[in-house]
């Protein structure tokens, strides 16, 4: 699974859910709430943190590894 899609998952279903039951019975304000999540999700996408909420999610459930930048130049002696 790629991080975007597993941050897509983590940030959607549980938005979805949680308006779906406290929505129930109003079509139209669900639906306005359902555009809305995906405009914010649309925007998280185009920024690129969707990517790194999905790598962070991935990271808790243990099947990506925390990949370590490059280690700083050590400082010059004088």
């Amino acid at each position: 699974m790629t991080p975007t899609i597993a941050g897509a998952l983590a940030l959607g279903l549980p938005l979805f859910l949680i308006g779906a039951a406290a929505l129930r019975g109003r079509g139209a304000i669900f639906a306005f709430y359902v555009l809305a999540c995906a405009v914010g999700i649309g925007y998280l996408f185009t920024t690129g943190a969707l990517a790194e909420i999905g790598t962070k999610a991935l990271e808790l459930i243990g099947q990506v590894t925390a990949e370590k930048g490059p280690e700083p130049a050590a400082a010059p002696a004088n």
